[in-house]
């Protein structure tokens, strides 16, 4: 899994999820719970929660390799992003860790 674009505190910002499978983007995701990919991100240390609101439904948007969500920081710091999404018949998660920071 690979993101594009950058968490900025207290400013609502698009997170774009490239999910795929040795090397290979994956384009025949499956609907799991009304959307392509579900996303939670915790805060290091207290686990406060981001706002992440998923675009593009299933039957409108493309079913991969792209998940794009928007996204609030409520601060910053170091945040485990934990998208889940289905795929095969399977549900799988992905992890990555980012920093929300007013500087990007």
């Amino acid at each position: 899994m690979r993101l594009t674009g950058a968490l900025t505190p207290g400013r609502e910002s698009e997170l774009r999820l490239t999910v795929s499978c040795d090397g290979e983007p994956v384009t025949d995701l499956e609907p799991y719970l009304g959307a392509y990919g579900h996303l939670v991100a915790l805060r290091a240390g207290d686990l406060a929660y981001l706002h992440v609101h998923p675009e593009g439904e299933p039957g409108v948007a493309e079913p991969g390799p792209h998940v794009s969500f928007s996204a609030t920081a409520p601060s910053g710091g170091t945040y485990r992003l934990f998208l889940d999404f289905k795929h095969d018949g399977v549900v799988h998660t992905a992890a990555l860790t980012v920093e929300a920071s007013h500087g990007h």
